[in-house]
């Protein structure tokens, strides 16, 4: 049992078969929970929809001064029976709109309020309220949370299904320049990792929505309807993008964090850096296989496996040497540092990978030099001299 949790247990084929398997699960369980607990949406009356009220309102005009005066019962009554038709025509008119969705419970809680407008009031009042009428999905209330965590979990689950299906189908030799390689099955845990992940990030967003929009008195009324399940969709389609943008907004919700660390970097380095004009640069390093590894049979399994675990640095004439901040992303090869002075630089990169009992350590140094504002240099991973 327990054999099941280790990744070289399973192979491609059988991790492909087991997400689609969960894939059917998760569909069947969010249908069978919308069929027992129907949701509910926002509708707002349109234009057209708001001009047919004006007619139906036409038809029962408002009692004059004196019979609201008159506290003659008969006559109390008469206007209490006009403004009930009034009102039964509109809820008619509701329900034709909206092909009876509208809750018989809803309805009786605004006769209750209309029965004491005037037509002026009444229009006004269904000119500003969003019509609650009944649907498949949730729109309203704590429900709509639950819609953010179904989507985003189904859009992971449909990403790592494309993805697994492409890499069973290639078979690489050698190392090139697709999006895939062959599948490997100690990505599994960072592929059960994003189905944690991805829709928990989904759901922060909707909630940094809700509090950029100010809708205080309504915090759980997502007005954007069935935009919300595509955007919780690709937001776990593409649950790698949303993670780096919220890493991004670190420097916006917590700024004295970033000022400081950019400040204590730049106080370690500038000082004793050999720089021009004190002028600073953004650079990007890329790593790849030199093209004598390209030729190895290592090289595909190091690429699928990624440079995540390398270590890139940038030594100076003189003073302390600055490391490069890693990719976000595992797949991801490109490492960055900012606000680098210019100048000389010794650019070293190194990185171990683990072939069964084998390790095969791999390194390139190069000179560069720093001159512009943003600079991308490429560096060739090739065998180290002491490497077996």
């Amino acid at each position: 049992m327990l054999s099941l949790f280790k990744a070289k247990t399973w192979s491609g084929a059988g991790w492909l078969l087991t997400l689609c398997v969960l894939l059917v699960f998760i569909a069947m369980i969010y249908t069978a929970l919308h069929l027992c607990y129907k949701g509910t949406d926002h509708k707002k009356l349109d234009n057209m929809q708001l001009l047919n009220i004006d007619n139906v309102i036409a038809v029962y005009p408002d009692p004059d001064s004196a019979q609201l005066a008159s506290k003659d019962p008969a006559v109390k009554k008469v206007v209490l029976a006009k403004r009930e038709e009034r009102d039964h025509a509109l809820f008619n008119f509701l329900r034709n709109e909206y092909d009876g969705r509208i809750d018989e419970y809803r309805l009786k809680r605004m006769d209750g309020l209309l029965i004491n407008l005037n037509n002026k009031d009444t229009k006004a009042y269904l000119t500003d309220t969003e019509i609650i009428v009944n649907d498949f999905f949730w729109f309203v209330g704590t429900g709509t949370y639950a819609e953010v965590l179904f989507w985003a979990l189904i859009g992971v689950l449909v990403s790592l299904i494309y993805y697994v299906s492409i890499a069973n189908g290639q078979s690489l030799k050698v190392a090139g320049d697709a999006d895939t390689g062959p599948f490997d099955p100690a990505e599994i845990s960072g592929q059960v990792s994003k189905m944690f992940y991805a829709p928990v990030c989904a759901l922060i967003l909707v909630l940094g929505y809700n509090l950029l929009t100010g809708s205080n008195t309504k915090m759980t009324d997502i007005s954007v309807g069935k935009g919300l399940l595509l955007f919780s969709f690709i937001s776990g389609f593409f649950s790698g993008r949303v993670m780096k943008f919220i890493d991004r907004l670190k420097d916006l919700v917590l700024p004295l964090g970033s000022t400081d660390s950019t400040t204590t970097d730049d106080s370690a380095t500038t000082n004793d850096i050999d720089k021009t004009d004190e002028k600073t640069a953004n650079i990007t390093i890329s790593l790849q296989l030199a093209q004598a590894m390209l030729s190895t049979p290592e090289a595909a399994d190091i690429i699928d496996e990624g440079f995540n675990t390398a270590v890139v640095t940038l030594k100076p004439l003189t003073g302390d040497i600055i490391t490069l901040g890693k990719p976000a992303d595992d797949q991801s090869s490109e490492f960055t540092a900012t606000q680098v002075p210019w100048g000389k630089y010794t650019l070293h990169a190194a990185m171990a990978f683990k072939n069964n009992d084998t390790i095969i350590n791999l390194e390139a140094d190069k000179d560069i030099e720093i001159s512009d504002a943003d600079k991308t240099f490429q560096l060739d991973l090739d065998k180290a001299a002491e490497a077996g």
